[in-house]
């Protein structure tokens, strides 16, 4: 699913443009990437609400559904995205962004959180270890993963090549590169770690010119 990061970042770049410059915004906005989701054929619309929740752990959620948007429009695929009220900007982006890769990857029942069950069952293994897949609980794989897309699109590995071979050693540092794109700290850890940014480079193939 990598090359669809590719995808959107090439064609958010050509319509939008793609700029470090934290006195205007971050360079990807979450805001502005629902329609290349929806060019892409998996929902005809996604909607993004915030929620007067107080939450710990749920950032996001998503809920599809059939239904008309208008009385012509006939029968559509809709996304509703939900984020909790409580989070903070950076993590009201990612939880947002992961939402809406959910509404590609997400494709049968079983990849989808349904039940409480299921709920108590990602939640329990996300909070005993957010980065081992295990393979034997869809809801989970399907979580990481969209994870793992948000990151890249938010924080693009174009960016990130100085970390190639030498880690951020420095908290402040983090903190510096996680305001500068917007996105949580725990996740600007991750994306600067060089092995991380070695195996994503491979991943995404020749890098783009953004």
């Amino acid at each position: 699913m990598l090359e669809v990061v590719g995808s959107i970042l090439r064609d958010y770049s050509r319509q939008h443009g793609i700029t470090l410059d934290r006195d205007t915004h971050p360079p990807v906005r979450t805001s502005l990437l629902h329609r290349f989701v929806e060019e892409r054929g998996v929902v005809d619309q996604i909607n993004i609400f915030e929620a007067d929740v107080v939450s710990d752990r749920i950032v996001a959620l998503v809920q599809k559904f059939k239904g008309q948007t208008s009385p012509y429009s006939g029968l559509l695929d809709v996304a509703n995205i939900y984020y909790a009220k409580s989070h903070n900007y950076c993590w009201r982006r990612f939880g947002v962004c992961k939402e809406m890769y959910h509404c590609m990857i997400d494709r049968t029942d079983a990849d989808r959180v349904s039940s409480v069950e299921t709920l108590t069952t990602l939640l329990e293994q996300l909070s005993a270890d957010t980065t081992a897949i295990t393979g034997d609980f869809q809801p989970l794989d399907r979580e990481q993963e969209a994870e793992l897309l948000a990151l890249e699109t938010l924080f693009p590995v174009e960016y990130r090549q100085q970390y190639l071979e030498h880690p951020i050693a420095d908290q402040d540092d983090y903190q510096r590169v996680a305001k500068q794109f917007s996105i949580p700290v725990e996740y600007a850890h991750l994306a600067c770690q060089p092995n991380y940014v070695r195996t994503i480079t491979q991943l995404r193939g020749r890098l783009l010119e953004l």
